[in-house]
């Protein structure tokens, strides 16, 4: 039986194994705080990171995320669920996420943090721009275990940015590629920037030139130095910009005229301490100007020397220039009624049928004539377009005068005139009718009846005078009654020709006939609408003009064309028509450098050509000669309206 121990050493033992005890929970606890030291500091860096703005995540060497914070799901509009596992950075293009991927490959124990700027393509379909500042977490060893990134969003910034950069771009391309000088000097007198434009306007070859050597800018650069002093008192006293003008000297010493806009930049003090503007070389302006105020006087004199009504008025009725005879019909001076409008002094319906004349001459690039008849007074009226350097139309001349006493005049001849001809077919009559009677003798010889026959031949070509001359009259009072039947033009043809023979052959001067270009022996009828007689005598009028005009050993054409709705007659010649005649070609008594000429085919071809629903016109050149061309309507109008007044 073992003996029993005594107390001493059960004491010893007892205490021992206590310690042992002692030691073993010790180590426990020491060991459980390790293990739980982990999730502790996860615990408070989650209590930290969680309620930040920023956008903070972790993800493995792999690239995929190991945690996002609230920040990060509300930014990208997703939940951690759909979040934890994704590559990063998220929503980002490849060729993104291959440059993060190499921005952070180098990341290590010698360099553990890095940042960058990348885009990002938000679900909404927004583009935004990303900081990102990212770190590696490395062991013990040194091996990177994990990667935190922390991000905010700059787009905000980098557009400002890139307005800035922008902005930066547009004012240095206007600022060196601007027609005008720019400048920015201090107040004492030295360049601080100017542009290459102001640099050569003051004769120096480049900006680098012109800032070294200009020292003293009211010294070198102002022709009177107090010029800049004036300058400066006139932007003290202003808070805006001024435009200052002043005569200034080049480098070489040549002199120019400059107009400057200028503004102060001022101190915390209100003093002005620099000098920002443009500059404008104005010299050859100022010539100009001067050479326009005497071509004004030039012109105001030519105006004022006519005895006519002149205005210049642009192509919506205003007044640019006035005479002083313009004026006073209108009831001002031509100082008050430049810039005027016409329609203020007539009524609208007058005013729109005078401005479809201006319209006419500006769209048709030819002067205009016409009458314009109102309150019993008549003006021969004329407007000419106005062209510019390039060969556009903006503006037209007008000229009015007063021929109120000449129509006055010509209506009592034409009443006159058709007193004459009506008291004259009475006694023609018996002319006509008495030789009739006397050639129904037996008794007359030989002799007498040639002389009876002359005389009732004469007397009736005086009644067929008389009848065409009261036709005309009519036409020219549109009252003429158009009695249209189908005419063999082929006939009438040969008859002009056959008249015109002996004058032709005088000259030398071939006429010929052409259809459609093919030339015709006039056998087969050629059918026109209209009167015979009438019809004769418009295109013996024209025939016979071109005869009259063509050169020596030269050739008339009457070139005939049949058309479903129209046919066409052009008369051509070689000659060409004066310059002076052709403004009134078709008007009466219109006759230049003829010999015997009265001036009253080209008008009596007009009225007949009009009467029948026609049109008449030319063309006259150098190198084409001159055509006159009639277009006559198939089936012509009975009767022509009442015209409207111009």
């Amino acid at each position: 039986m073992p003996r029993k121990k005594d107390k001493a050493l059960l004491v010893q033992e007892l205490r021992s194994l206590r310690g042992r005890f002692m030691e073993s929970d010790i180590l426990g606890a020491a060991r459980r705080r390790e293990e739980a030291a982990p999730a502790q500091a996860d615990a408070r860096y989650r209590d930290i990171v969680e309620d930040q703005d920023e956008l903070i995540c972790r993800y493995d060497p792999q690239g995929n995320l190991t945690y996002v914070n609230p920040a990060f799901c509300r930014y990208h509009g997703q939940n951690p669920g759909s979040l934890l596992g994704r590559p990063f950075p998220v929503q980002a293009t490849d060729p993104e996420v291959g440059e993060v991927r190499r921005a952070i490959s180098g990341l290590g124990p010698n360099r553990s943090m890095t940042a960058l700027v990348h885009r990002a393509n938000l679900p909404d379909g927004r583009v935004r721009w990303q900081e990102w500042l990212y770190r590696a977490i490395m062991d013990e060893a040194g091996a990177v275990v994990e990667y935190q990134a922390v991000g905010r969003d700059v787009t905000d910034i980098k557009e400002a940015m890139e307005g800035y950069r922008r902005a930066e771009e547009k004012y240095r391309a206007i600022f060196e590629n601007a027609p005008l000088g720019i400048f920015r000097t201090t107040a004492s007198g030295r360049f601080e920037e100017i542009n290459q434009v102001m640099a050569a306007m003051l004769g120096f070859a480049s900006v680098e030139q012109a800032m070294e050597e200009v020292t003293d800018i009211g010294r070198q650069i102002y022709d009177d130095p107090q010029s800049r002093v004036r300058l400066l008192d006139a932007l003290e006293k202003t808070r805006g910009s001024i435009t200052y003008e002043a005569l200034f000297r080049r480098r070489d010493g040549g002199r120019f005229t400059g107009r400057l806009h200028v503004s102060a930049v001022r101190g915390e003090d209100g003093q002005v301490v620099s000098l920002i503007g443009l500059m404008d070389d104005i010299t050859e302006r100022r010539r100009m100007e001067e050479e326009l105020r005497r071509s004004e006087r030039v012109s105001r004199t030519l105006l004022n020397a006519t005895t006519e009504s002149a205005f210049l008025v642009d192509v919506d009725g205003t007044i640019l220039a006035i005479n002083d005879i313009g004026a006073r019909q209108l009831g001002g001076t031509p100082e008050s009624l430049t810039g005027r409008h016409f329609h203020e002094f007539q009524e609208w319906d007058l005013f729109e049928r005078g401005m479809s004349r201006v319209w006419e001459a500006c769209c048709e690039r030819r002067p205009v004539r016409f009458e314009d008849e109102r309150k019993g007074a008549v003006h021969d009226v004329m407007v000419s377009p106005v062209f510019d350097d390039a060969g556009g139309v903006d503006k037209v001349a007008i000229f009015a005068q007063d021929i109120t006493e000449r129509r006055r005049l010509e209506r009592l001849r034409e009443d006159v005139e058709r007193i004459t001809r009506h008291d004259m077919k009475t006694p023609l009559i018996g002319i006509v009718g008495f030789a009739q009677l006397l050639l129904k003798n037996q008794n007359l010889t030989d002799k007498q009846r040639e002389y009876l026959a002359y005389i009732q031949n004469s007397g009736r070509q005086m009644m067929d005078f008389i009848k065409k001359s009261l036709d005309y009259f009519k036409m020219e009072q549109r009252s003429y009654q158009l009695a249209p039947q189908d005419v063999d033009m082929a006939g009438v043809f040969r008859r002009i020709h056959d008249d015109l023979r002996p004058l032709a052959v005088n000259k030398s001067v071939c006429v010929s006939f052409a259809m459609d270009g093919q030339d015709i022996s006039l056998t087969s009828p050629i059918i026109f609408r209209g009167e015979k007689d009438h019809l004769e005598n418009l295109f013996a009028n024209l025939v016979k003009n071109a005869v009259e005009a063509a050169p020596e050993d030269s050739v008339v054409t009457v070139s005939i064309h049949l058309g479903e709705t129209a046919h066409t007659v052009d008369v051509h010649n070689q000659g060409i028509i004066p310059e002076a005649a052709r403004a009134r070609f078709f008007e009466r008594y219109n006759t230049v450098g003829k010999q015997g000429g009265t001036g009253l085919g080209t008008y009596v071809a007009r009225l007949i050509t009009e009467t029948h629903g026609g049109s008449i016109r030319f063309t006259s050149s150098p190198d084409d000669g001159t055509h006159l061309i009639v277009t006559l309507p198939t089936a012509p109008p009975q009767a022509l309206p009442e015209p409207a007044r111009p």
